[in-house]
C-alpha cells in the first residue's frame, strides 16, 4: 500500500497534488457552507477572517512571504474581534434544545464549522497562488474543476444523497456566482496573492451584516458590534501596510514570467 501510494504521489502529470488541491477546497466549501445551519450569516462570514492568519503563517513558511509589523498588528485585531464574536454566540443566542438558556453549544458547533472551514480554505489558497504562478492558467483550471468535480459528486451522493434528491431548484443563480468567483480566482492570485486575495474576500462581511439584520432580522448585541469594529479595524491596518515581499527561488511557468511569488523589494 505504501509503494502505491509514493508512486500516485510521484507520479510526473502532478495529478496527486491536483486531486489533494482539490479535496481541500471542496471540504472548505462545504464545511462554510454547513456552518450557515448551526450559526448565524453575520457570524459565519466575519469567522472567516481567520484565514488571514492561516494565509499569512503558511505564506511566511512556504513561500518566504515577509510581513511588516502593521500586518501582524491587523491579524491580532482581527482575531480579537473573532473572541468577541464567538462569546457572542455563546451567550446570546439561545436554544432549548442545549443546555441552559444562556449557552448555545448549536452556535459554538457553527462557530467551529467556520473556522475549520477557513483554516483548510487558507491552505487551500496559498497552494493554488503556488499552482497559479508555476503552472499554465488552462492547466489549473481544468485540473482543478475535474478532480474537484469528481470529490464533490462522490460526497454529495455519499453523504447528501437524501438532501440532494429534496433539492428544490430556484434556478442557477448560486452556481453562476460561484464559477464567476472561481473564474476570477486564479487571476488575482497570479496578479497578487493568497493574503490580500482573503482580504477583499472579506469586504463581503459588511454586506452579511446588512442582510442578518435586515432579511433574517437578526438581533446584534454589544459583543458582536465590538468584535466587527475590531475585524474592520484589524482590515483597515493591514490593507494601509507596505504589500508583503519576498524573495522565490520557485521557478515560474512560461506564461507567467513577468510574475513574482511575492514582488521583491
Amino acid at each position: 500500500m505504501g509503494y502505491l501510494v509514493h508512486r500516485w504521489w510521484t507520479r510526473e502529470d502532478g495529478s496527486s497534488h491536483y486531486t489533494l488541491l482539490a479535496f481541500a477546497d471542496v471540504e472548505a466549501n462545504f464545511l462554510v457552507v454547513l456552518a450557515y445551519k448551526y450559526t448565524t450569516i453575520s457570524s459565519a462570514m466575519l469567522l472567516d477572517c481567520f484565514t488571514l492568519p492561516v494565509v499569512m503563517f503558511l505564506s511566511i513558511t512556504f513561500l518566504h512571504a515577509k510581513y511588516a509589523t502593521q500586518h501582524y498588528a491587523g491579524v491580532g485585531l482581527c482575531l480579537f474581534g473573532i473572541c468577541f464574536l464567538i462569546v457572542s454566540d455563546i451567550m446570546n443566542y439561545k436554544d432549548s434544545s442545549f443546555a441552559s438558556d444562556s449557552f448555545n453549544t448549536t452556535a459554538l458547533v457553527g462557530d467551529a464549522l467556520s473556522l475549520l472551514g477557513a483554516t483548510i480554505y487558507g491552505i487551500s489558497n496559498v497552494a493554488q497562488e503556488y499552482f497559479v504562478k508555476t503552472k499554465s492558467r488552462s492547466e489549473f483550471l481544468g485540473n482543478l474543476g475535474l478532480h474537484g468535480f469528481v470529490i464533490c459528486g462522490i460526497q454529495a451522493y455519499v453523504v447528501e444523497h437524501d438532501a440532494f434528491v429534496a433539492i428544490t431548484w430556484y434556478g442557477i443563480s448560486l452556481a453562476s456566482i460561484t464559477y464567476i468567483l472561481n473564474l476570477d480566482h486564479d487571476i488575482m492570485l497570479r496578479d497578487g496573492d493568497s493574503a490580500i486575495f482573503n482580504m477583499s474576500l472579506l469586504t463581503s462581511d459588511f454586506f452579511g451584516v446588512l442582510a442578518g439584520i435586515y432579511l433574517f432580522h437578526e438581533s446584534l448585541s454589544w459583543l458582536y458590534c465590538v468584535g466587527f469594529v475590531c475585524i474592520l479595524a484589524g482590515l483597515a491596518v493591514y490593507t494601509r501596510a507596505p504589500s508583503p515581499t519576498a524573495t522565490s527561488k520557485v521557478a515560474l511557468h512560461p506564461d507567467n514570467a513577468c510574475l513574482r511569488l511575492l514582488p521583491d523589494h
